[in-house]
């Protein structure tokens, strides 16, 4: 059973891990480290570990319903989008309160729906084949690959499948909104984090 990182307010990874495919026996050919995400300090208060209260000033979008891998890999080709993909366990909590609380949230779930391409992996599934960039592997493999060491995570890949960055752990609707916007409107291709925060997010 995987288990679930604590709850300590959101934390952006600052540098794209080395993409090493388990099952794959060259080492070699890992994915090139591009991009350096800042972390902000107020991100890292605790107490953004607590429910936000604008979510339940709101009705809730219906829970969304996610692609597998290959189908949001496929769908990213022809739409050019980023692909955004939920790494999961059905034993995670905050997994759970991931999807119930945050992605739920009326604007985030349009923003989403409208600039990314939707994927999952099951984090404890080792028995199935998937293929990508050359490799083929479990979902557990390709999420250990992606550097997800826990759930929830989130994987940004480019339309390509090329790996962008990865967001672990459970983050209050603001805060993944904030990630969600720096990563959809391509900002990482301009500026660090800390400085699209700084410019309000516009």
């Amino acid at each position: 059973m995987t288990a679930c990182p604590s709850l300590d307010g959101p934390t952006v990874l600052n540098l794209r891990p080395r993409f090493m495919p388990l099952s794959s026996t060259d080492s070699s050919c890992p994915i090139r480290v591009l991009l350096f995400l800042a972390i902000m300090a107020f991100v890292m208060n605790p107490s953004h570990a607590q429910t936000d209260p604008v979510m339940e000033a709101v009705e809730l979008a219906p829970q969304l319903k996610w692609p597998a891998f290959p189908d949001a890999l496929e769908a990213a080709v022809a739409s050019e989008r980023i692909v955004l993909v939920d790494v999961w366990s059905r034993t995670c909590g905050w997994c759970r309160k991931q999807q119930e609380e945050v992605y739920t949230q009326p604007d985030l779930q349009a923003f989403l729906l409208e600039t990314f391409e939707l994927g999952r992996l099951d984090i404890d599934q080792d028995s199935d084949t998937l293929s990508y960039r050359g490799y083929t592997m479990s979902s557990q493999m390709l999420s250990a690959g992606f550097g997800a060491t826990a759930t929830p995570s989130t994987i940004f890949l480019e339309p390509d499948g090329q790996y962008i960055t990865r967001l672990q752990g459970f983050h209050a609707y603001e805060d993944f909104f904030n990630v969600l916007r720096f990563i959809g409107t391509e900002s990482f291709r301009e500026m660090s984090f800390e400085d699209f925060m700084a410019s309000d997010g516009d």
